[in-house]
């Protein structure tokens, strides 16, 4: 073998390694944004979560608020204009009254406000 056919021989191992080297840094590139997008992605799914997480408990205090009020309400309505503040003794029309406060307190929580 000559020193032209190993000049040949080191050009197309040079060639060679270079393609490898080339490939290889690709792959590095392309691994990198892979990387770069599996954490936007990550990142983008973490805000969405805190945003219903948000979501749900305002509702819920809301669902909180419109029970309470529906209590309150009740409760006026069984104590009457001239009651004061003890509860009246319970009749068979304040019964009626508080089975339908507890309805539309049910209502109001199931539908949310009226």
């Amino acid at each position: 073998m000559g020193a032209e056919d190993r000049t040949q021989d080191v050009r197309s191992v040079d060639r060679a390694m270079n393609q490898v080297l080339l490939a290889e840094q690709e792959a590095r590139d392309a691994v990198e944004q892979c990387r770069a997008e599996a954490a936007r992605i990550r990142a983008e799914a973490e805000e969405r979560a805190r945003r219903i997480a948000q979501g749900a408990e305002r509702r819920i205090r809301l669902a909180h608020r419109i029970a309470d009020r529906a209590v309150a309400r009740a409760q006026q309505r069984l104590r009457g204009p001239d009651s004061g503040s003890g509860l009246a003794i319970p009749t068979r029309e304040a019964r009626a009254l508080l089975e339908r406060a507890v309805d539309a307190l049910v209502d109001e929580i199931l539908d949310g406000p009226a």
